[in-house]
């Protein structure tokens, strides 16, 4: 599950709910997609996501590529610890999550 949030000032808050696995990868590249407009930040909140696996890290980094790829800003905040360190070892956490921003409230 992928709850979104339109938040005013252009921004829009993704939050994947619980596994983000190969079942939960479509959705958040649909959501991702689907949500994007020109100018729009995309904010991926991990801070309800239990475990991740390739599949899901491979539609977070997709996800924020895209918007970037359009023009737009996109980054994750709030990962739990697990999936932050799996971030880590991928060496995918300096794309997905800038140091400045990597522990802000979503």
């Amino acid at each position: 599950m992928i709850e979104t949030e339109l938040r005013p000032g252009s921004s829009i808050v993704c939050r994947p709910v619980g596994e983000l696995d190969w079942a939960g990868a479509v959705p958040l590249r649909r959501v991702v997609h689907d949500a994007f407009a020109p100018g729009l930040e995309v904010v991926i909140d991990l801070s309800r996501v239990e475990f991740i696996d390739a599949a899901g890290m491979s539609a977070l980094v997709g996800s924020v590529r895209f918007v970037r790829a359009q023009g737009g800003a996109a980054r994750t905040c709030n990962a739990r610890p697990q999936v932050r360190r799996l971030m880590e070892l991928i060496g995918v956490d300096r794309l997905l999550m800038p140091s400045s921003v990597a522990n802000v409230a979503c």
